[in-house]
């Protein structure tokens, strides 16, 4: 009897992390397309003002484009020092841009900052 006590424990065990890995996976896809989805509308502020990545990375102080590139599309972060740049490049108010990013990538922080925001969008 001990011995199916035992098993119903490690069977217990067993589930409970398989919930916990679903919920994971859950957040982080949630989290890619939050990204993603920002990460749409800076690029298409970018492309509405005619640069390329290449002329962006140039005009904000960006050594390659692929930051660019990443960025746009939610697999990268902003270097240090270069938002407020990007955001007037791209014709957008910095704090706007700020909150877009900070929801993207920090939605704890964003939601904590600006509780009457709608995730994912610029306030």
């Amino acid at each position: 009897m001990g011995e199916i006590v035992s098993i119903q424990i490690a069977q217990l065990k067993a589930a409970r992390p398989e919930a916990t890995d679903n919920a994971l996976r859950e957040r982080m896809t949630a989290l890619r397309e939050r990204r993603a989805a920002w990460g749409r509308i800076i690029r298409q502020q970018r492309v509405d003002r005619g640069y390329t990545t290449r002329t962006l990375a140039d005009a904000v102080g960006l050594p390659s484009p692929t930051l660019v590139s990443a960025i746009e599309s939610g697999r990268g972060r902003l270097p240090d020092g270069v938002l407020a740049g990007w955001a007037l490049a791209i014709g957008m108010e910095p704090s706007d841009f700020a909150a877009g990013y900070l929801s993207a990538f920090e939605p704890d922080a964003f939601a904590a900052l600006r509780p009457n925001q709608e995730e994912g969008r610029p306030a």
